[in-house]
């Protein structure tokens, strides 16, 4: 619980930060400025897929392929390396790079129904990454450790294994939901204050 609430603390002043720092920069990025800041937005959502993937795939394979006791630890111990250097940067980077181009351009943090779902969507996945998944990740790790029962034939092992895969696969379901809602942008411009009160 303690996590959750230094996680949403600290994201809320991130936002709350860059929402200020924009308004001491009154100009809108410049086309070359702007493309730069997507660039950037682009790589970390390539970090952060490849680092989501990447576990999958460790945690997947450490209970399918390997079979040898080190060897499945091993491969949970790298799938928590692709989250603490893959995952947890490109995350950040999304949120700063995000937040930055809706700021800084006429798009805006609260105009459009699509920014608004991106911006929660990734909020929510950086809170459930950084409370639930991160406890999936370390529970193997712990489980795996010398002197432990063959991990395939202890039921914890294998039901915090099933948890992380379970999670993995949630983290890249919104992943990819964001990626599409990007893409796609569903939903259109919030109506105006006056627009609303014609209707």
């Amino acid at each position: 619980m303690i996590e959750l609430i230094g996680t949403v603390f600290t994201l809320l002043v991130l936002i709350i930060g860059m929402v200020q720092i924009a308004k001491l920069f009154p100009a809108r990025l410049s086309t070359r400025q702007k493309k730069c800041w997507h660039l950037a937005h682009v790589v970390f959502v390539i970090i952060y897929f490849s680092g989501v993937v990447g576990a999958l795939l460790l945690t997947s394979l450490a209970t399918t392929v390997v079979t040898d006791h080190e060897q499945i630890r091993a491969a949970h111990m790298f799938a928590r390396y692709f989250d603490w250097f893959l995952i947890i940067p490109g995350a950040i980077g999304c949120i700063i790079s995000g937040v930055w181009i809706s700021l800084r351009t006429s798009w805006g943090l609260f105009k459009y129904y699509w920014i608004m779902i991106k911006t929660l969507g990734n909020i929510t996945a950086v809170l459930f990454g950084s409370t639930l998944v991160r406890i999936w990740f370390e529970e193997p790790i712990n489980l795996t450790a010398a002197g432990q029962i063959n991990p395939l034939d202890n039921p914890a092992y294998l039901h915090s294994h099933t948890m992380l895969l379970v999670g993995t696969i949630i983290s890249l379901a919104i992943l990819i939901s964001l990626l599409l809602i990007s893409y796609i942008k569903p939903w259109g411009k919030r109506l105006s204050k006056a627009a609303a009160a014609d209707l």
